[in-house]
């Protein structure tokens, strides 16, 4: 049997291009741009108006940001569904996370150098709901590019 769009079918009847189904290297390239930008752009949005608003906390945010992750991973593949897109969606999620804090830190003044490149991980050791919020995150993201 092989899988096709429309199920399982037998070799002679699927007809199935399996180049079809394959990423090129310029959609997988695109797709890991937009999903750092994304992610990186959400943890920056949340960081700055994050604490301003009381509903908004780190669970909720990441799930929205997980979220769009997935789906511009998914955009930037052309929409194509391949299998090594979900990790590729977590780890945008996850390097996005750290552009984006190290960001805020860097526009805050801060001197940039190893603490600050150290300090998302440090945060999440010290937010439960953080480290919750990206975990949730990441699972959204998985999911939605699958």
């Amino acid at each position: 049997m092989v899988g096709t769009p429309v199920g399982a079918r037998c070799p002679n009847c699927a007809g199935v291009k399996r180049f079809r189904m394959l990423l090129k290297p310029r959609e997988l390239a695109r797709a890991i741009a937009y999903g750092v930008a994304v992610g990186a752009l959400g943890t920056i949005i949340y960081g700055l108006i994050g604490r301003s608003i009381p509903f908004l906390g780190p669970l909720i945010a990441f799930m929205i940001v997980g979220f769009g992750v997935g789906q511009a991973v998914s955009v930037g593949a052309n929409r194509k569904r391949a299998r090594e897109l979900a990790p590729i969606a977590v780890a945008c999620l996850l390097i996005g996370y750290e552009i984006g804090l190290v960001g805020l830190i860097a526009m805050g003044g801060g001197p940039v150098g190893l603490n600050v490149l150290l300090a998302p991980i440090l945060a999440l050791r010290q937010d439960f709901q953080l480290l919750v919020g990206l975990l949730v995150g990441a699972l959204l993201a998985w999911m939605s590019v699958r």
